[in-house]
């Protein structure tokens, strides 16, 4: 296993890249949706709340999707600022205005309950962040990882946000683990209300990448003592 030890274009690429995963498991899931019972029953599933998780899979795409797109939102704007700067970084004053409200949003949208707008909007992120991820992995698109100002209320009493230093990096990471774990709750609706197998699912729908690689070594280590 090895281990990045500085920010690179290459770690962007990546980050791009997992999110870009995430994003495309979720049209995969939509056209499985299809397929299996049909475009209307298949809206009807999409929007359907689950006994068990409480939630329709379409609360849990809604809610994810607002997370990656302010994160790829504020990473092209670094990337634009970085390029125009020359790479030089940020100043106190544009950190001021690279700021992410994680919490205010817009709740119940259209992409919520309505699975083609869903789709639409997943493809919409899709192609925002293909656009930066095309850029080739040289110092002339290289940029440090900006300071960004992240915003959390970590209380529902009295719906005050939190100010959390942080970096693009780490928001583009986070917004990729947090819809893996939502993943994971759509994961059990598909499966546990619709009957779906998990064979039928996307390959490692769900799935960390920590769990996907633990279990790639099992299978490689079986493979070899076999």
């Amino acid at each position: 296993m090895s281990v990045a030890t500085r920010s690179s274009p290459r770690t962007l690429q990546a980050l791009y890249r997992a999110n870009l995963g995430i994003l495309n498991q979720k049209l995969d899931l939509i056209q499985i949706l299809r397929d299996e019972f049909g475009d209307d029953a298949a809206k009807d599933c999409y929007q359907q709340p689950c006994r068990i998780v409480g939630a329709s899979i379409g609360q849990h795409v809604r809610h994810s999707m607002d997370h990656i797109e302010l994160a790829a939102q504020m990473a092209i704007q670094c990337t634009t600022a970085s390029c125009n700067d020359g790479g030089r970084g940020s100043s106190s004053s544009s950190v001021n205005q690279r700021q992410i409200h994680y919490d205010l949003r817009q709740r119940g949208g259209s992409d919520e309950y309505d699975m083609d707008d869903a789709e639409g909007r997943i493809r919409r992120v899709c192609h925002m962040i293909q656009h930066e991820a095309v850029r080739p992995d040289d110092d002339d698109y290289s940029f440090e990882p900006h300071a960004v100002s992240v915003y959390f209320m970590l209380s529902g009493e009295d719906g005050d946000e939190f100010r959390l230093p942080s970096t693009i990096y780490r928001e583009l990471g986070f917004a990729a683990h947090h819809a893996i774990h939502h993943m994971a709750m759509v994961k059990v609706i598909a499966q546990e209300t619709f009957q779906l197998s998990p064979e039928r699912l996307p390959l490692n729908f769900g799935k960390a990448p920590s769990t996907v690689n633990f279990e790639n070594i099992i299978i490689t280590t079986a493979e070899k003592g076999s």
